[in-house]
């Protein structure tokens, strides 16, 4: 074992961006429970909506377009951050795969592995193979994902069918709670990496 220094700009760009980070996924999460609020307002309890909440609709609406692409970009950003800090350490994949490991199909497994490497590297010995948390936030997100993909889909089917919209509606309350999960589990994990860098020295395998 041998210590490996970490410069400071890059710590506390790691710090910074992690605060960052779950800020954003959280505003994303509350975005997704005002959709969903909204949806069910419309559908099963209202047949013309309020004019002062049709107004504030598209503010959270104008939130959305913003916040969902933030989001990805600081999730994108901090992990760079996170891995640079411990390029010495074993990687499964270059740093380059940071950013295209998002991409179709390899972005099924890759970022999960690219965020693996990096706790692995950043973790004091006892916390290495403690990695669930990094599981469960890839299973949520890709769940909510994927899902909220095939439930968007599957509503332009069903807008001229009301019934069968109602039911879409019922479904896609819950992927909010699927988004807290991945929220909640990714505030772990960029924590976590944070503290752990967060600090003059990290000890890595030689």
């Amino acid at each position: 074992m041998r210590p490996f220094a970490l410069g400071a700009g890059v710590l506390q760009n790691v710090r910074g961006l992690g605060v960052a980070v779950i800020v954003s996924v959280w505003v994303v999460v509350a975005v997704d429970v005002v959709f969903a609020a909204w949806d069910w307002l419309f559908l099963f309890a209202v047949d013309e909506p309020d004019p002062v909440l049709s107004a504030l609709m598209d503010g959270v609406n104008a939130v959305w377009l913003v916040s969902g692409p933030a989001a990805v970009i600081l999730v994108v950003a901090w992990l760079w951050q996170a891995r640079s800090a411990v390029e010495g350490s074993p990687h499964r994949y270059g740093q380059r795969w940071v950013v295209w490991g998002w991409l179709p199909v390899v972005g099924l497994w890759v970022p999960r592995r690219v965020v693996a490497d990096v706790w692995a590297a950043s973790a004091p010995p006892p916390e290495r193979a403690r990695r669930s948390v990094v599981n469960w936030w890839w299973g949520l997100w890709l769940l909510y994902d994927l899902g909220t993909n095939a439930h968007f889909l599957v509503s332009i089917l069903a807008v001229s069918d009301p019934d069968t919209m109602r039911t879409v509606v019922r479904f896609g309350a819950v992927f909010p709670v699927v988004a807290a999960g991945a929220a909640a589990c990714l505030t772990v994990v960029v924590r976590r990496i944070s503290s752990w860098q967060d600090v003059s020295t990290v000890e890595r395998a030689a």
